[in-house]
């Protein structure tokens, strides 16, 4: 056993020469007190270059410091900014550049995708399964599990070159495999691997859907089938390509195999010669689309190379994850407000003399912080998606805009309980007609009496339900939260909203995304009972009864749609430490996406998510939060809600008495004379023509302390184009507002 240089260790703490044992330190995290390990720490040194003696040492140094301070507690980022600290001092700033980034990682707003290519016996599982728990990724999947999934599918007559090894197949033994001449014994590889990237790219599709990082490891991995160009803004994808060069020591990876009977005696060397084709064959495709190819000569060296090739690949992006905080653990951040205009974007109209609303209202609170701030364009999705309020706001947020549908967000917003495997459901209350047909998909953006239609459909008994527990809450006017729970269900599985603009007719029946699942064809045919015993229940409540009488829009119905589960979310952290939120709102889909977060909510009665909210209270309780909070976002809906109802002149007036509001909240905020920054952005544009959600960028203004001022004049969708800020994904907005040197471009 390694011995301790003055120390021995006992009981999990350190023993001075003295024969005293010294006082546990404690690390927080999320509230909870753990004691401080040494191997735990190490592991993380070790990953970022350091051998395991030399990580064991650092460790044990920073403890004695801590020691010798007196320090018993500390929070678990503290603990990660004095290890990056100590590992600059006496290991170099590349250590501690790798060690930050391995601690930043999981907090990417996008998930990250690791390929690792190479030739059977490069060592790609063994870095695979070396480098997934430092990364904190949890998901591995190897090609030949794909191919597996595959053999099973399609039989030997339909692809048979799935139905044989990736090395089985003939070979010109007087060939010495040089680079481009072993092609014909390639053909084999090649076309496993045209299709086995088919059910790469699923599962790759399904980790961005979740909002997990990824490794995918295999020889089907090859240079221009992977990584996948169009999925580039929605995750980070990084690829290498592993290779032996020292054919024997590549030989005694088969031969270590063979010894602990990992896989049948012989045949991987039987197929030696082959093997070393492709790894041949390999490399020259790397090197030609410019795939860094990692030697795994030295095993030891592998990860911290991977490591340090991944970090240099994101950094290029992400400057944040390997630089050192400009933050000291004792001194606040700027606090930020975040105005987050609700369909504020539009198209120019013939009305407005060729303008949009933004450009034809008179804001001069905005042209100021414009003229004295920075400005961009924003992606809510991505170029040419069209985004809607779930999307854009979880992109606010600086989570996957795809991470989660409507459906759980409105529920958790409603306070419904989300456990594992619950299916989640946005619905609306709708106008049906004596034909069953749909008058109006919002009942006439029904207030009064919501709550009282909701409970009386909540807890249906559905006939053969098999025992499905069915849960509904009104949410903001018109919407509702629905969910079920129980065996067998999916969210596989598209509801009854046909959608606005949609031809006069029925709702769609709920139905299955695949006709040949059945969890998802009778989770549709349960969303259908329930909505038909809705229908019954609605039909006759007092509520709607006294709405025929006053001549309102009864909501005779329920439409459905965003079906979807609640997945992970990331935390707010930019620059490496977490922040403190606050969320101001009267839209239960932008507060359910905050309580996920751990955000404070503060709605109170006024704050509507209508024209007519009160913004000056949002405002007042706005100047208080930022008190408490370094993130305060303040929601408003009413251009949305507008540029719906196609009145864009209702949308130039609420903007200008928003710009109004927001001068008078301006001149609180300078009399306090504190440091802050304010950004005013949107979660999607909405165009009054239409009356619909459109695929436009949302502009975007950055302000306040320690922001030097770009060329922009004015805010505007076609004016914030030309400033500093560019045109960048909307999740990066946190991050850049929390950003020390304004000055320069992001």
């Amino acid at each position: 056993m390694r011995q301790l240089s003055a120390e021995t260790r006992a009981g999990g703490h350190l023993i001075g020469a003295g024969g005293d044992p010294e006082r546990p330190i404690r690390i927080t995290h999320h509230g909870e007190a753990q004691p401080f390990s040494r191997g735990l720490l190490a592991r993380s040194l070790y990953a970022a270059g350091l051998d395991f003696d030399r990580a064991y040492r650092r460790v044990e140094q920073l403890q004695r410091q801590l020691q010798r301070e007196g320090t018993t507690g500390l929070e678990k980022r503290q603990l990660a900014q004095r290890i990056a600290k100590l590992l600059e001092a006496e290991e170099g700033a590349d250590t501690a550049r790798r060690y930050r980034l391995i601690r930043r990682l999981r907090r990417l707003p996008k998930p990250l995708i690791i390929y690792i290519g190479g030739a059977g016996g490069a060592g790609k599982s063994t870095l695979a399964l070396d480098l997934a728990p430092q990364l904190r990724i949890y998901r591995i999947n190897a090609t030949d599990t794909v191919r597996q999934v595959m053999r099973m599918v399609f039989a030997p007559a339909i692809l048979p070159a799935l139905h044989v090894s990736s090395y089985e197949m003939p070979a010109d033994p007087s060939s010495d495999f040089a680079p481009g001449a072993a092609r014909p014994q390639m053909a084999t590889l090649e076309e496993q691997a045209t299709r086995i990237c088919v059910g790469v790219r699923a599962v790759v599709e399904r980790a961005i859907a979740e909002n997990l990082s990824l490794v995918v490891e295999g020889v089907h991995l090859l240079p221009g089938l992977v990584p996948f160009t169009d999925l580039e803004g929605e995750a980070y994808q990084f690829f290498t390509m592993l290779s032996t060069p020292d054919e024997e020591i590549h030989r005694s990876h088969f031969l270590a195999r063979e010894s602990l009977g990992v896989r049948r005696r012989n045949r991987q060397l039987d197929h030696f010669r082959v093997i070393r084709g492709q790894q041949n064959h390999l490399l020259h495709l790397a090197e030609e689309a410019g795939v860094p190819i990692l030697d795994t000569t030295e095993r030891e060296e592998l990860l911290p190379t991977a490591i340090a090739l991944i970090g240099q690949s994101l950094s290029q992006r992400l400057p944040w994850l390997t630089q050192a905080s400009a933050t000291s653990l004792s001194e606040r951040r700027t606090p930020a407000l975040l105005l987050v205009v609700d369909g504020l974007p539009d198209r120019p109209l013939r009305s407005l003399g060729a303008r949009t609303p933004l450009e034809a209202a008179r804001t001069p609170t905005l042209d100021r912080l414009a003229r004295e701030g920075v400005c961009g364009l924003a992606d809510p999705v991505a170029p040419g998606v069209v985004p809607d309020t779930a999307s854009g706001n979880l992109a606010l947020f600086a989570q996957s805009p795809r991470v989660m549908t409507r459906g759980p967000i409105e529920a958790l917003g409603a306070g419904l309980k989300l456990k594992a495997g619950t299916i989640a459901i946005r619905g609306n209350f709708a106008t049906l007609d004596e034909r069953g047909f749909v008058v109006d998909r919002r009942a006439g953006r029904i207030r009064r009496g919501a709550g009282k239609l909701a409970k009386a459909i909540d807890r249906l008994d559905l006939p053969a339900s098999d025992r499905v527990k069915i849960r509904v809450r009104a949410t903001t006017e018109h919407r509702l939260a629905i969910t079920l729970r129980g065996e067998g269900l999916t969210s596989a599985i598209e509801g009854s909203d046909p959608g606005d603009g949609a031809p006069s007719g029925r709702p769609l029946a709920p139905r299955p995304l695949d006709p040949n699942d059945d969890g998802a064809e009778r989770t549709a045919r349960i969303l259908a009972l329930f909505e038909q015993e809705a229908r019954r229940a609605l039909s006759r409540h007092p509520v709607n009864r006294e709405r025929r009488e006053k001549g309102e829009l009864p909501a005779n119905s329920v439409l459905t749609r965003g079906v979807g589960r609640v997945h992970q979310l990331l935390p707010l952290e930019p620059g490496g430490l977490p922040i403190s939120a606050a969320c101001i709102s009267g839209d239960r889909t932008v507060m359910g996406i905050a309580s996920a977060l751990g955000a404070a909510v503060i709605r109170r009665r006024g704050m509507t998510a209508n024209i007519d909210t009160d913004l000056g209270l949002k405002f007042d309780h706005a100047v208080e939060a930022l008190e408490e909070h370094d993130l305060v976002m303040v929601h408003v809906k009413g251009a949305d809600i507008a540029a719906h109802d196609r009145r864009p002149d209702l949308k130039v007036a609420f903007l200008e008495r928003l710009d109004r509001e927001l001068g008078a909240l301006l001149e609180k905020l300078e009399k306090l004379a504190q440091p802050i920054r304010i950004a005013v952005t949107a979660d999607h544009a909405t165009l009054s023509e239409a009356g619909a959600h459109g695929a436009d960028p949302v502009p975007v203004l950055i302000w306040g302390n320690g922001i030097a001022a770009d060329s922009v004049t004015s805010f505007g969708e076609r004016a914030a184009g030309a400033g500093r800020l560019n045109r960048f994904p909307l999740q990066l907005l946190i991050e850049r507002l929390f950003e020390q040197h304004g000055d320069q471009a992001p």
